[in-house]
């Protein structure tokens, strides 16, 4: 189950390390870290340093790597008491605030065999166990008889191949080799080798195999960052719930000014509507005659002998039907009144038998007073 576990969490490493997100990140991370104060990236550099062991037969050299470079810690023999030896070597990573970060067990190139291995790019997905499989076929060992990792060096998508370099080391002499220091209180959390004078960055040990390493500080700081980063969270959520709830206030603010802005409009138009209206009747009365004016007026033009069955006014007309002595002279006095113009007979004149009169129809027109 811990070795399922390895794999997958190397498979998974992998993966983001090849991903686009994973370039993205490491370029995002450069970058931050650039912009820091010098004094604060040594800092950083020095939270990350390593405690580095290397055992040369009854001697064992514990040196310190921080920020690509390797100081020589002190070295010490494994023929002393193995009880005064493990107080020795713990009161010396206290006073160096080293108990608590990472141990690598550091093997000489010579013990380490690396070899360029090149598998199909698919199998990158399952990588370690693709590895595992191959190493009877790339290695003069089997995979149970051996420690090993590997370092993707290349990835020809082109013709779907990838590189990588397969270190192997035998698994027994390693293990004799913990087996030494764990007495001491020294067992590693890794193993790497030595190239160049600078530690590879691999990590040779399984998982099940490694020391666990709780920094305090670290834990401290990560829980504090956590904390943060909660708060920042609530923080900007709160901000956000804030400028809904502000933009929610307006947009209800708005329609209401909008809700009564559309109550005014409407209002006022039917004020115009009403004025317009009001407008038109004053219009039309005063372009019209008055009843009154027109009644006195045919009162004063017809002749004592004249009178009417019938009084028609309209707007821009008058209808008279009646009966008179004289009928033909009536067209002369309706058109010599200033009031009336255009007057004619509906139709012909009769005799009325009983009294003997002409009965008439006369229809005029109204002169506006405008005129």
């Amino acid at each position: 189950m811990i070795s399922a576990l390895d794999n997958s969490l190397q498979n998974l490493r992998v993966r983001l390390q090849s991903s686009q997100a994973g370039h993205f990140l490491r370029w995002w991370g450069r970058e931050l870290r650039d912009m820091l104060p010098a004094r604060l990236r040594a800092g950083m550099q020095h939270a990350r340093r390593r405690l580095v062991i290397k055992l040369d037969g009854d001697e064992l050299a514990l040196s310190i790597h921080e920020a690509g470079e390797m100081h020589e810690l002190e070295v010490v023999s494994l023929d002393e008491d193995p009880r005064l030896l493990r107080q020795r070597l713990s009161d010396l990573l206290s006073d160096r605030e080293l108990a608590e970060v990472s141990r690598d067990l550091l093997l000489p190139e010579d013990r380490v065999l690396a070899k360029e291995v090149i598998l199909p790019l698919a199998a990158e997905a399952n990588l370690k166990q693709a590895l595992a499989f191959e190493m009877d076929r790339q290695t003069p060992y089997r995979a149970d008889d051996v420690f090993f990792d590997y370092l993707v060096t290349s990835r020809d998508k082109e013709h779907g191949q990838l590189r990588v370099q397969l270190l192997v080391t035998p698994r027994q002499p390693l293990l004799n080799e913990i087996e030494r220091l764990e007495p001491l209180g020294m067992a590693p959390s890794g193993v790497d080798v030595l190239v160049d004078g600078e530690p590879r960055g691999i990590n040779l040990l399984p998982l099940d195999l490694r020391r666990r390493v709780v920094n305090s500080r670290a834990r401290l700081n990560l829980m504090l960052l956590s904390a943060a980063f909660l708060l920042l969270v609530l923080v900007m959520a709160q901000s956000l719930w804030l400028r809904q709830h502000q933009i929610a206030e307006v947009q209800q603010a708005i329609d209401e000014v909008r809700s009564e802005a559309l109550q005014v409009q409407q209002i006022r138009k039917r004020i115009e509507d009403a004025s317009e209206a009001a407008g038109f009747l004053n219009e039309r009365r005063a372009a019209s005659v008055p009843t009154v004016k027109v009644l006195n007026e045919v009162t004063r033009i017809l002749p004592d002998d004249t009178y009417l069955d019938r009084l028609l006014i309209d707007t821009d007309s008058v209808q008279l039907q009646g009966k008179s002595q004289n009928a033909q002279q009536l067209i002369e006095l309706v058109n010599e009144s200033p009031m009336f113009r255009d007057a004619a007979f509906r139709g012909p004149t009769r005799l009325d038998s009983r009294t003997q009169k002409e009965m008439f129809d006369i229809n005029t027109s109204l002169v506006p007073e405008s005129e």
